[in-house]
């Protein structure tokens, strides 16, 4: 009989089997074991649920560290950033606001800026810049908007340890999906535009309590806070008016955005005002005197990515900046205008 293969044939042979098989078992791919492990599959872009991991699943390590000090920067963020801190070069936070003041509860609510799932979400194209941009250019976006200051260095400890706490907010989060519940609620579109008169009424009546009568927010004092740091100035409730609070660049500052926030959650946890009521106060809010961002009108340099609340020109469409501030919106959306916070018509 002839043979077909010679002793170091076989031996080649049994050799290239051996470690393809360890290959296959790397990636977990071998027919042997694929049916006895189920590895789950996410398939891009599917919709995975809300889910905040465990306090007591922060790991007890050097990354479990950093874990809790981004908590602790993100909930008493003018303590290790703010405009008053020591150390002068740490003095990122332009005001004495921190970042659950827009992502209640450490980013950990939804429909209502919740940050599950964000880490997997970066880099991404940013319309306002009109390129790709990393977790920390976005969170810079904040620093340098919201609270009216500097960019952090991506070096800087302070950045890290917030990245560190996003990545752990993530963990239910795979990338590639998208998470139930994130962002804002949308809210029906106004017939007509914002009224800043009615909005003053709605806010001396609902919003004076937390915010102050001038909206300037009450801050915090020495006696009523646990641990003791640099500044003691952060707010019990935030300033939304003045020029303490978030600056004409803010998100937060364009109609549509700052009435689905307000419809959502305003008052805190007893979200009773209308659409009507939370179109007007939003409007009366944004028109006190605030900070200037300089450059906003450099914004959205590619025009059809500019939303239609954003209110400072150049614009691509015929209506005045006085209608992209306050409305009335449903002929812009009309015109093929969309905005991520409004119900489809």
């Amino acid at each position: 009989m002839k043979t077909f293969y010679s002793s170091p044939h076989k031996v080649i042979l049994l050799t290239f089997i051996f470690l393809f098989s360890l290959y296959l078992i790397s990636e977990d791919s071998h027919p042997f074991l694929s049916c006895q492990k189920e590895k789950p599959v996410v398939a891009k872009d599917s919709i995975v649920p809300w889910r905040v991991p465990e306090l007591s699943a922060i790991p007890d390590n050097e990354e479990g560290k950093q874990i809790r000090l981004g908590m602790d920067i993100f909930n008493n963020t003018y303590k290790y950033i703010g405009p008053e801190v020591n150390d002068v070069s740490k003095r990122f936070a332009g005001n004495d606001m921190v970042c659950q003041n827009c992502h209640f509860k450490g980013g950990t609510l939804k429909n209502v800026l919740g940050l599950v799932g964000v880490y997997s979400d970066y880099p991404e194209l940013d319309p306002r810049s009109g390129k790709d941009i990393s977790l920390s250019e976005r969170i810079n976006n904040c620093l340098k908007r919201s609270m009216n200051g500097n960019a952090m260095p991506d070096t800087c400890g302070e950045m890290n340890a917030l990245i560190t706490y996003l990545k752990w907010l993530s963990t239910y989060a795979p990338k590639g999906t998208k998470v139930e519940g994130q962002g804002l609620a949308k809210i029906e579109l106004l017939n007509r535009a914002a009224d800043t008169a009615a909005g003053r009424i709605v806010f001396l009546n609902n919003c004076t309590t937390c915010h102050a009568e001038n909206g300037g927010g009450v801050l915090r004092y020495p006696g009523n806070v646990d641990v003791a740091a640099d500044s003691m100035r952060g707010y019990k409730y935030p300033p939304v008016m003045g020029m303490n609070s978030y600056n004409d660049g803010a998100g937060m500052y364009r109609l549509l955005a700052s009435a689905s926030f307000i419809f959502a959650k305003m008052p805190y946890n007893d979200a009773i005002l209308t659409v009507d009521e939370s179109y007007d106060v939003a409007a009366f809010i944004n028109s006190a005197p605030r900070p200037k961002f300089p450059g906003v009108e450099k914004d959205y340099p590619d025009l059809k990515y500019k939303p239609v609340d954003f209110p400072f020109p150049p614009f691509d469409d015929n209506f005045s900046a006085s209608q992209h501030k306050y409305g009335p919106y449903q002929q812009m959306i009309k015109e093929g205008e969309t905005s991520k916070y409004v119900k489809p018509m």
